[in-house]
């Protein structure tokens, strides 16, 4: 899987990328319409082919950026 692959920039201008750490596959979010402490965000881990949300990043899990994760998902999940 290739980084391209692994990143998606939706219409509000949040980007969601996958990201290897610590054996696992975690989401992360960039949101340039955040305030600065908040604009990178990790949202959870991709576990079992799905998504476990970090509690603290509710905040910035609107519908296009969970359909954006819904779709790495399954491309993580085709990839492997």
């Amino acid at each position: 899987m290739t980084q391209a692959d692994r990143t998606i920039t939706t219409i509000t201008g949040t980007t969601v990328t996958l990201a290897d750490r610590d054996g696992g596959t975690v989401v992360l979010l960039d949101d340039p319409a955040s305030p600065p402490d908040m604009r990178a965000t990790d949202a959870g881990q991709i576990i079992g082919g799905g998504f476990q949300p970090a509690p603290f990043a509710a905040w910035a899990l609107r519908p296009g950026t969970l359909r954006a994760i819904a779709e790495l998902i399954e491309r993580h999940s085709d990839g492997q």
